[in-house]
């Protein structure tokens, strides 16, 4: 497994991806480390992690059509008990004052 650490190395990736969805990576990526700057960004199979006490805690996938964002499994904040499903990756198409603050509502939520 080839690994590199570092926002350097996060923000390369993220801007290898076709507008609008390296811009929305880079500020996923800036949500991140406003929320959560405990957290390390790493890049791990290609894909912009974050990780603490080497646990994945979310993550950015980017594509020619779209961006996601998603949490591990193990730390989902989306959880909801009693539900048949939950929720831990979005396919974000832009990002408004209100998905920013959704978004970094659930990173400070799985950090706390």
């Amino acid at each position: 497994m080839f690994t590199k650490k570092g926002d350097a190395a996060v923000l390369a990736k993220l801007g290898e991806a076709p507008a609008p969805y390296g811009e929305i990576g880079q500020r996923l990526h800036e949500l991140v480390r406003e929320n959560a700057p405990s957290l390390e960004p790493i890049l791990r199979w290609g894909l912009p992690f974050y990780v603490k006490d080497g646990t994945d805690i979310c993550y950015i996938k980017t594509g020619k059509d779209f961006i996601a964002f998603g949490f591990g499994e193990a730390l989902n904040p989306a959880y909801d008990d009693g539900a048949h499903m939950h929720p831990v990756v979005w396919n974000i198409t832009s990002l408004d004052a209100a998905t920013e603050a959704k978004v970094g509502g659930l990173i400070k939520k799985v950090v706390a």
